[in-house]
């Protein structure tokens, strides 16, 4: 593995760090993502109920007893339940904007990463390339095989690794932003049903 890293040439390391990188951005979403999930629909669920029988400081600790973004929106929408409906969304749309950031958050460095991995791939492909004429040209044109072949080595390891970084971290980007579009839709609901009460209660 070291030798093939080597063969690689310069271009190798920052292929390596990209994928250092991108490993720890993914472990860390996978982290926070997991640690800041909770039974949505069960939380909804008893929420709606207290705030339907108008049990409002109730409210606030169901929701303030959980993790997550859905529970984040609802301590908010409940903690602003008596001001006006206006207001009531503003809060509740700062709130869930809030959380969208804070889940979104270094998702932009997993996109970065495979995007720019092939590049660095094939710039090594290149100046691998360049390497095996420039041997060809000064031996006019009958070099030393195991010297041109170390120039091909260079493009095809390139080529390889930024691939075999970008697939896998691209993958890890569109997973990661599914579960997170997962939760912005809970949030949505989750919100939906507060407003809907606060308008029954016909609270202007």
């Amino acid at each position: 593995m070291v030798d093939i890293f080597i063969q690689g040439g310069p271009v190798m390391i920052p292929l390596g760090l990209l994928s250092l990188i991108g490993f720890a951005v993914f472990l860390e979403r996978i982290w926070y993502l997991r640690r800041n999930r909770a039974n949505t629909d069960e939380l909804v669920e008893e929420v709606h109920v207290a705030l339907e029988q108008e049990r409002l400081l109730e409210a606030v600790q169901i929701a303030k007893r959980h993790r997550g973004p859905v529970a984040a929106v609802l301590s908010v929408a409940v903690a602003n339940f008596d001001r006006p409906s206006r207001e009531l969304r503003e809060r509740i749309e700062q709130a869930g904007q809030d959380e969208v950031y804070k889940m979104e958050r270094r998702l932009v460095w997993l996109e970065t990463i495979a995007a720019i991995a092939p590049l660095l791939g094939l710039l090594g492909t290149v100046l691998g390339i360049i390497d095996s004429f420039q041997i060809l040209s000064a031996a006019q044109g009958v070099g030393d095989p195991a010297a041109i072949s170390s120039g091909i080595a260079q493009a095809l390891i390139t080529t390889a690794a930024g691939l075999i970084i970008a697939i896998p971290t691209l993958f890890a980007h569109n997973w990661l932003s599914s579960i997170v579009d997962r939760r912005v839709q809970d949030m949505n609901r989750a919100a939906s049903e507060v407003v809907e009460i606060h308008n029954l209660r016909g609270v202007a």
